[in-house]
Formats: C-alpha cells, structure tokens, sequence
C-alpha cells in the first residue's frame, strides 16, 4: 500500500506533489505552535524551582542557619534581598560559593549591573558597612534579569530578629536546608495565565493542522471513490489515505519540532515578569516534545478518516459529485450551550483551581466549537447570496459557498479564530502607574509600637536635615495594626534614595516605601500580559496567515478542473478572481465581526469589572487590520496558481 500511495502521489504530477508539500507545511507550522505552547507551561515550573529556596521549611529544632527576605526598592525598580545568619553548620545557599558572611553581598549579575555606578549612600548603605562577595549563579534566579542581593548577617543582628509584616516578604526563620522551599505564589498565577495563554494558541494551532488532512480534499475523494468503484474495499482506501496523510504529516511533525529547537533562544528573549528567559526553561523535555510530534500526526490522520465517511459510504455520488446534505442547526446549538455555561462558570469564579480548571476548560471548547459553527454559517450565507445575486462573480462565490462551507471556512476560519481570541483578551486592562520621582517624596516603614519612638529619634539623628522624620499611625498604603506603628520621612525627590538607604539601616523590619511603590509589581504584572497578550495574538494571526494562504492555493487545486471549464467556457479570470475575493471576504466580514463581539460578550462579566483602558481598543483596531490583509494576501499568493491551473488543458495524470 505504501508503493501505491507514493506512486499516486509521483503521477499525480506537479499538483499532487504540492498539495502533499502543503499538507506537510502546515503540520510543521502547528508542530512548532504546539510545541511553544507546551514548553510555556514548563518554564514557570522552572523559575518557581529556583526560587523556593527563598522560603525554605522551618526548622523544627534550633536549625543551622536564620533566613529572611524583603522587597527593597531602587529608583523604580524592585531588588529581592535574602537576608541570611549562620547559626553553625550553615549550608550554601543555590548560586553561591559560600556561606555569606556578616558584612558580604552577593548580587546578581543584573543587579551588578544596576548598581555598578550607584554611589554606596544611595543603595549599599542600607545593608550596613558591607562589600560585594560575588555574583549570584543562574541557579537560583528566576531568570538573567532578575535583581537580588543576598546579604550576610549575624545571628543576632535585629534584622534577623525583628517581625516584617508585608505579606510578600518572610519573616525572620530557623532552618535546616534550601530544599524543598515553597515557591513564590506569583507564579502559581503565572502558570495560570500560561495554561491560558497555550489553550489560545494550541486550539488554533490543533485546528489548523486538523484542517491540513482536508487540504485538495476534492481531488483526493475523487481519486478514492474510483479505486472504490474498481474494486478495493473501505479498508484499503483508509490504509491508503492513513499511509498518504500520515507520511507528510511526519515529515511536518519533524519538520516542525526541528524549528522550534531552532528558534528557541530567539522565543527566550521574550520578556516575562521583568526579564527574558533561560534557554533550557523553554525546554520541555525530549517525552512531551516527542509526545507532541506524535500527537499532531496522529491529529491529522484521525481528521483524514473522517473526511473519507462519504468515499466509503457513497464512492459513486463522489464520483458523480452529488451535492451533499447541509449542514445541521446542531452545531449553533453547541456552541451556544458552551458559550452559555461559560457565562454562567465565570460568574462564581474564584481561586478555587478546580473552578478555574473547569473555566478554562469551557473556553477551550467554546473556542473550539467556532469551527464548529463557521461552516454552518457560512453555508446560510452562500444560500442567500445565491438568492439575491445580480452578478456572474456574486452567484459564483454564492454558489462555492453554498455547495462546499467547509472548504470555504477553511480560507477564513484563522482569522475568525483569531477575532474570537482577540475579542476575548484584547480588552483587558493594562494601565500602567507612573512610579517615577516626585519633587517631594513621604516614605515610610512598618515596626513594632514599643520601639517606633526611639528608631524614629534615632532615625532623625542619622538623617540630619535630609527629611522630617515622624509617627505617624498611616502613611500610604501603610496602617498601623495593632502592636505596630508607621514612621514617615518626608524629602525630596533628589535625596530619596539616600534617605531610603539610611532608613533601611537603621529600622531593621520591612523596607521603607512609597505609597507608589506598591505599583511596581502590579506594572510589572501589566507590562507581562501586554507581553503575553501580544505574543499570543501574534502566533494566532501567524496561524491564521499561513492558514489563509495554504487554504487558498489549496482551494485552487481542489477546483483546478472547474476552473479549466469556466475557462474553456469563455470566462475571464478577472471574474474569477472576483468571485474568489467575494467568497472569502463575504463571510470574513461577518463572521470576523461576529467572533470579536462574541469573543468580548463572553470575557466581558470577567474583564469589565476590572476597568478598561485604551490599549484594548488599539489592539482591536490592530486585529482586524492585520486579520483583512492576511486574506487578501493569502488571495495574491494563489492568484498566479490560479492563472496557471486555468490555462492547462492538458489531461489529468492523476
């Protein structure tokens, strides 16, 4: 069987040989989408890994070494400090030679860099009198531009006695050893936005290489439905088409997964949570990265099988081409359950993760179920086209979308995907607040009650007439709690960072900040799903482009001998041309239109209680440019296929 394929394919001439290259193009393109997807999931793990040994498991006894940590802060940039005191035995911390001595830093290389200029009052300052150790190691940063200091202390330095009450840093602790640490909760959040993020780029993806088994589907049904009226039975033409479509749909696999290791270091330097990543946190792992090259094949070939229904079932109306059945109301009906019940799960969504799990999980499938309900749409638009046309290039068009939607879908469902997805993301909100530098700055820190009057005095007396010094029961964000107080230095912007390092001196607990330092990580957040939303659209109108231009050249060679008659008939190409540009943007204005409101009606009760911004509009705006020109571009690609096919009148090989 695998000498007849191959030898189907090699007399089917030029045109076989192509629509077998574009089968094997796609599936290299949805291997490689596929495969960004599923590295994403694997590269939080990894950061969240090589930071737990920042909040290591307490002690049960005396333990060997005290750690803490704190969030200090540095000309609108936040620098992680570790805080650490041996109290014997004490082990090496991850991306250190050593234990740190009282009176060592070690930074990482970013902060190195930061701070290589920073005169000492302005930032070493506050960590006593100390020097710089070395540079921290790759294995215990979240990624190369992280900021970190670790700083050697004594065991009894009120640093590592006194209680920090900001719920992001840790506490003054007794432990034993770095290892297994809880992970910052951050990038459990991360990881849920990443499962989101692939869920929008692999449905596309998965749909685009279901959809390459059916590329030149015309010419390959009729050429089945004769060897079935010759004689071979259903299970020959399903071996044959299995062997046909799963040979290129390796090829592509392999083709795909070889990209991907290729253009990882570029995919590395996408920024995420203040930084790009490590190669090797993009690198699934040879299991998934091979399971994810079996499992597109095997996608492609289970879609072949069902495409062969009417082969098998009825090779004699294949042949005659009868017109098949429409398509059923059904598919409307479950897409607008899913849509429903997805409304109806985002309304009590909370952090329960088997609620979220059960909500991204409704999206996917309503995602999915768009190309479920396209081609029905599609068929109803052909049909009243048909109704109303007044012109031989409008009843054309009418006509193709009438008599095969799924092919006509195929050229446009990318796009429509992608609208959906945009529709979806696009509106939420990325406002950024502006951390920089006023002309007069308060800053505050939280302590203990007992001592906030003799660390202020003291405070005053280090800071001279630099700032006005003062306890105050708020300042900011920051409210004393019982059993604590708040003292506040009012500057100016010129001095605030030397007033932060002197404050930090001397008021051992949580680091002094703004009000407006609390920003910091929210605009870190926000700049990290502009990122993410960016790349994710970016890949599906990528999809959606290469899609729309292999859908076309592959739609010429289904219809290569229609195309020949009409010629020989006396039609010119230019009203062909125009009934294909109306085939495909009939349908991508409507159905482009009605993804994005869909996209937006379903994400809004989600997204609209967070506030919108304009960015969102923009990003719309973007989307449904770049979604038009990709079709009329996929349309220019096949146009010179389309001349060529027209004027052969030479027999058929295949």
């Amino acid at each position: 069987m695998t000498e007849l394929a191959w030898r189907l394919t090699r007399l089917g001439g030029r045109s076989a040989l192509l629509s077998t290259g574009l089968t094997a193009l796609a599936v290299a393109v949805a291997t490689l989408l596929l495969q960004f997807a599923v590295a994403g999931n694997f590269a939080f793990d990894e950061r969240a890994d090589r930071t737990a040994w920042r909040a290591p498991d307490e002690a049960a006894g005396t333990g060997s070494a005290l750690i803490a940590t704190a969030a200090d802060h540095f000309s609108g940039d936040t620098v992680t400090r570790v805080d650490l005191a041996s109290l014997g035995d004490a082990p090496v911390p991850p991306g250190l030679d050593a234990f740190p001595a009282p009176g060592e830093v070690w930074l990482s290389p970013a902060a190195a860099d930061l701070l290589a200029d920073v005169p000492e009052s302005d930032f070493l300052a506050r960590y006593g009198d100390v020097e710089v150790a070395g540079e921290i190691g790759e294995e215990a940063l979240a990624h190369p531009n992280e900021l970190v200091a670790v700083v050697g202390r004594a065991a009894d330095d009120p640093v590592m006695t006194t209680e920090r009450f900001n719920a992001d840093a840790v506490s003054p602790r007794a432990f034993d050893g770095f290892e297994g640490g809880t992970a910052n909760a951050v990038y459990g959040f991360y990881m849920i936005l990443m499962v989101l993020a692939a869920v929008l780029m692999a449905v596309p993806a998965a749909v685009f290489g279901a959809a390459a088994a059916r590329l030149t589907v015309s010419r390959r049904d009729e050429r089945l439905a004769t060897l079935r009226l010759i004689g071979a039975t259903p299970g020959q033409v399903m071996r044959l088409t299995l062997i046909e479509t799963v040979l290129a749909a390796a090829a592509g696999a392999v083709a795909g997964t070889a990209a991907w290791m290729l253009v990882t270091p570029l995919v590395a330097l996408i920024p995420i949570d203040g930084g790009r990543w490590y190669v090797a946190d993009l690198w699934a792992g040879a299991p998934w990265m091979i399971a994810v090259a079996l499992a597109v094949p095997v996608l492609v070939a289970v879609s072949a099988l069902i495409g062969l229904r009417s082969v098998v079932i009825s090779p004699l109306g294949v042949a005659r081409r009868v017109k098949p059945k429409g398509l059923r109301a059904i598919r409307v009906v479950v897409f607008v359950v899913l849509a429903g019940l997805f409304v109806v799960v985002s309304q009590g969504v909370s952090g329960d993760m088997i609620v979220v799990a059960v909500l991204v999980a409704l999206f996917a499938a309503t995602l999915a179920a768009v190309n479920l309900v396209g081609p029905w749409v599609v068929q109803r638009l052909g049909n009243l086209l048909a109704r109303t046309a007044r012109g031989p290039e409008r009843l054309l068009a009418a006509r193709r979308l009438a008599e095969d939607p799924k092919a006509a879908w195929r050229t446009v469902a990318g796009v429509a995907i992608a609208g959906f997805i945009a529709g979806s993301v696009a509106l939420f909100p990325m406002i950024v607040t502006d951390t920089s530098t006023q002309a007069t700055e308060r800053i505050a820190a939280m302590v203990p009650e007992g001592e906030a009057e003799s660390l202020a005095a003291s405070l005053g007396t280090a800071l001279g007439d630099s700032a006005e010094v003062a306890v105050v029961d708020s300042s900011g964000y920051l409210t004393a709690d019982e059993g604590a107080a708040v003292i506040e230095a009012t500057t100016t912007g010129a001095e605030l960072e030397e007033v932060r390092s002197a404050m930090t001196a001397v008021l051992p607990g949580d680091p002094p900040e703004r009000e407006i330092d609390s920003s910091i990580m929210s605009n870190r957040l926000v700049g990290s799903v502009r990122v993410g939303v960016t790349v994710v659209l970016a890949v599906v109108f990528t999809t959606a482009a290469v899609s729309a231009a292999i859908s076309a050249i592959g739609s010429v060679l289904d219809r290569r001998q229609t195309y020949r008659l009409l010629h020989l008939a006396g039609t010119p190409q230019r009203v062909l041309d125009q009934a294909r540009r109306q085939e495909t943007l009939l349908p991508l204005g409507i159905l482009g239109g009605a993804s994005i409101a869909t996209g937006m009606l379903l994400t809004a009760p989600l997204i609209g209680a967070m506030g919108f911004d304009v960015s969102g509009a923009l990003i719309l705006g973007a989307t449904l440019v770049l979604g038009f020109a990709a079709v009329v571009a996929a349309g220019a690609v096949s146009r010179p296929l389309l001349r060529s096919v027209m004027r052969d009148v030479s027999p058929r090989p295949d």
